[in-house]
């Protein structure tokens, strides 16, 4: 049976996926594309279809924004009829750059992390006592391990060598304010684990964890399902004077993350610096080229199908939460 929440559904066309139209609610429509390639390439089919909505908006658009393979768009009714709204956003995904010719605003952004951390160990461990003792992601008050086993490293060293080696991809923003999802733009990386179950209650602000494909910074203490691994710094700015909330976001979608490894101690002085306000962020506004992705992915395909391979058999011998 057809799903309901379906209002228009545009097929698949040559090297692209079905887009399909989802109700949303009284003013907002939900962008999908159909998981017919991976994730990272949806996702920059999503950046294509924003920025192609900045550079010819929709009158009657008052917001978007970019999920891992969507786009949430809210509209004033008042201003702008359903029918006319999705007849405008299939003339603007038509119009949309493919992705051979996309090039995206982007910006470098380098980060410090601490692998293993006290934090996200004392995240674990209540974890542990109050929700799951028997929790298979729970190793020595850590879900460390659990993820070197997992992705079938040979040790820690090995996975903290893996996730500092890769660029990161911004590709959404948000569940929590401010909160990135990120996926690696090294085709080799291919690093991901399964999410908590039941999820954690409690998670340091600062904390590094992975679900599935996507590396995550919590923005603040909340509850949390991904693997934690490490902290970082915290990635809201100190609020100074009368300033637009966007601007006390380190993040925006679209920016690359390179991490840098510190110790612990060197993390904790980061720290204070970047809540005092004198931290000095590294940010460097380039372009980013998809097609130099897409040649990367297509120079390494038998190697990533290799590692691939390596990956699901590891994960094939890994209890799941």
């Amino acid at each position: 049976m057809a799903s309901t929440s379906i209002l228009r559904t545009l097929e698949d066309r040559p090297g692209r996926p079905t887009m399909w139209i989802r109700q949303a609610g009284d003013d907002q429509v939900l962008v999908e594309y159909d998981i017919t390639e991976e994730v990272l390439s949806l996702n920059f089919r999503v950046h294509a279809l924003l920025q192609e909505l900045s550079e010819h908006p929709v009158p009657g658009v008052l917001e978007t924004s970019a999920g891992l393979r969507s786009v949430m768009v809210t509209f004033d009714p008042d201003a702008i009829d359903r029918e006319r709204l999705m007849d405008d956003l299939t003339a603007r995904e038509a119009a949309a750059a493919d992705l051979t010719s996309l090039v995206l605003r982007s910006r470098v952004l380098e980060l410090p992390i601490a692998f293993d951390d006290e934090a996200t160990r004392d995240a674990v461990n209540r974890y542990r006592i109050t929700t799951r003792m028997d929790a298979p992601n729970v190793r020595d008050r850590d879900n460390v391990d659990y993820i070197v086993q997992y992705n079938g490293f040979a040790d820690r060293e090995a996975f903290f060598d893996r996730f500092l080696s890769t660029m990161w991809w911004t590709a959404s923003i948000g569940y929590f304010p401010g909160l990135p999802s990120l996926l690696a733009l090294d085709p080799l990386a291919q690093l991901s684990a399964p999410k908590y179950n039941p999820t954690r209650m409690w998670t340091p602000e600062g904390a590094v964890g992975i679900g599935g494909s996507a590396v995550v910074i919590y923005p603040m203490e909340s509850p949390g399902a991904y693997e934690l691994f490490g902290r970082t710094l915290p990635i809201w700015r100190p609020v100074t004077g009368d300033v637009d909330v966007t601007e006390l976001q380190v993040f925006r979608p679209c920016d690359r993350v390179r991490f840098r490894r510190v110790s612990e101690s060197d993390l904790r002085s980061l720290r204070l610096r970047a809540f005092e306000g004198s931290y000095p962020w590294q940010i460097v506004e380039e372009e980013f080229v998809v097609a130099d992705y897409l040649d990367e992915v297509e120079r390494t395909h038998d190697a990533a199908e290799v590692v691939a391979r390596h990956r699901h058999e590891a994960a094939e011998g890994v209890e799941i939460p």
